[in-house]
């Protein structure tokens, strides 16, 4: 488990490296806001897997003035997009499963708005990353094994691979025309992507391969909105996440049905991991039945406000163990990078950003070197809020928290893994608040993902009899991963203790690491 303890300021991120730019962010003066920009920016260098100026970001920011705000990067398809244009294939990867990236935009809207430091400051560690390089994990040359074929099948994603085999553990990976890109931002600013150099060679390098993204609709991309978060309270602490299309529904209409279907489980691991099950189960078959759109959403129609009636009524529903009868069992694939700061001042950095799949649509800009998102492969292509149309929005499963106690921040935290952010995050949420655990403790405790086909994903140690004869009664496969998996996503969090002192801890599932300041 990698946790750090600091008084000035904490980082906790995916990647080492990127947790020591956010922490040079620091020692130049900066706050916890621009320790997660300059974080931020490493992580699209040295995560491409779940990253990169080819994706998009979306985060809480926590002032010290006890003001919070959700900044809105969600992008939306280009407007040739159309069901006709658009194969399901097409969908999945290649340069026309695309949607309008907003990474550079939130990220350079978010230092110019609210830090303290120059955005060619808060570059500096991001650019050094992808001119020297930094060395290959285990994990990371796992990834590309993974998706090496893919990777291969086109000259500039072939660039993440050496020769045309996967990296291996420990050798150096540089970018040069990846840190090309980012010098130019740092020159002339975050617009350089969308209206300068970086927007023209990528319509030249997405209109070569018969993308439908142009000019227009970089030119033309939404201005950032920045919103009202949305929160509800659990067990005397007020829990803050985003609005829709990410998850912070789903988390929190969870909250409010686990407050029902918990009544003493904490004690009772049975009890408890079929809880989390149910819970979050029920959240995403609520969002099935009648998805949150930010067009139409408000916070009582999108359960967020979940009635004491309505919450009883589920949680009835639940106790009586009706078996869950096999169905549909996909999800959207989906990975992610997550990073939370803080500061000794108050400012604390909630933070997710993501290509949507594993190394995203599979293919790079020809010039700069950074992978595109594949985020169309989120939009159904049946009659749907989200339905595949021009300039639709991406559904995404991102949900940056806040914790507060009486008005002040004492957590932090988000996860990395499509739908299994919304499980992980209970986990955490219920471990802390519920059962007792330091958060470290509760990030490292076994988890559980129940999948809408009524399979479910248990960790060991988790898996005893007990426990799997409790989520038996209702789920009809229990398959047994490995303590620690990969698949069952990846949290990072912070905490703000009434000592005055900053914790961050980061997932031992992957690549995560804590740094203080």
């Amino acid at each position: 488990m990698n946790t750090a303890t600091a008084r000035e300021g904490i980082v906790a991120t995916a990647f080492p490296p990127a947790s020591d730019a956010g922490c040079a962010a620091f020692a130049a003066g900066g706050t916890a806001i621009d320790a997660a920009m300059a974080a931020a920016w490493a992580l699209t260098v040295c995560e491409p897997s779940g990253s990169g100026l080819g994706g998009q970001t979306t985060l809480l920011v926590r002032l010290a003035t006890g003001q919070t705000v959700a900044v809105d990067g969600h992008s939306r398809a280009p407007a040739a997009v159309s069901r006709k244009r658009l194969s399901r294939a097409d969908q999945r990867a290649g340069h026309r499963a695309m949607t309008v990236p907003t990474t550079p935009a939130v990220l350079g809207h978010v230092q110019r708005r609210y830090g303290a430091l120059p955005l060619r400051r808060v570059l500096e560690p991001a650019i050094r990353l992808a001119e020297e390089g930094y060395a290959i994990t285990r994990l990371q040359s796992r990834q590309l094994r993974w998706c090496r074929h893919a990777l291969a099948a086109t000259p500039a994603a072939s660039g993440f691979l050496d020769g045309g085999r996967p990296y291996r553990r420990g050798d150096v990976f540089r970018q040069p025309a990846l840190a090309s890109a980012l010098r130019r931002i740092a020159a002339h600013g975050s617009h350089d992507f969308y209206r300068g150099e970086l927007a023209r060679a990528i319509v030249r390098d997405v209109q070569r391969h018969g993308g439908l993204l142009d000019a227009g609709d970089l030119g033309e991309a939404r201005p950032l909105v920045e919103r009202d978060p949305i929160s509800a309270p659990y067990r005397g602490r007020e829990v803050v996440s985003i609005q829709p299309p990410g998850g912070g529904v789903e988390l929190l209409f969870a909250l409010r049905l686990l407050e029902h279907l918990d009544e003493g489980g904490a004690n009772d691991p049975a009890r408890w991991y079929r809880a989390l099950a149910d819970a979050t189960y029920a959240s995403f078959s609520e969002r099935e039945r009648d998805p949150a759109h930010p067009d139409t959403w408000t916070p009582a129609l999108g359960g967020v406000l979940l009635s004491q009636e309505r919450a009883e009524g589920l949680a009835r529903a639940l106790a009586q163990r009706t078996p869950v009868a096999a169905g549909v069992d996909s999800e959207e694939p989906g990975e992610t990078t997550h990073l939370c700061t803080a500061d000794a001042a108050g400012n604390v950095v909630s933070l997710t950003q993501s290509i949507q799949s594993l190394f995203g649509a599979k293919v790079a800009n020809a010039d700069y070197g950074f992978l595109y998102n594949n985020y169309l492969s989120t939009c159904p292509r049946r009659r749907h809020r989200y339905r595949l149309a021009s300039r639709c929005l991406a559904r995404s499963n991102a949900a940056p928290t806040l914790v507060l106690d009486k008005g002040r921040p004492v957590f932090a935290l988000g996860a990395a893994g499509s739908r299994r952010i919304i499980y992980a995050l209970l986990h955490v949420l219920s471990g802390t608040l519920d059962c007792g655990l330091e958060l470290a403790e509760a990030i490292d405790a076994p988890r559980v993902h129940a999948r809408l086909g009524g399979r479910v994903w248990l960790e060991r140690p988790a898996a005893t009899p007990e426990v799997c004869d409790a989520l038996s009664a209702r789920y009809h496969t229990i398959e047994r991963r490995a303590t620690r998996s990969y698949g069952m996503g990846a949290v990072q969090a912070v905490e703000l203790r009434g000592d005055g002192t900053l914790f961050a801890a980061a997932d031992p599932r992957r690549d995560g690491a804590a740094r203080g300041w």
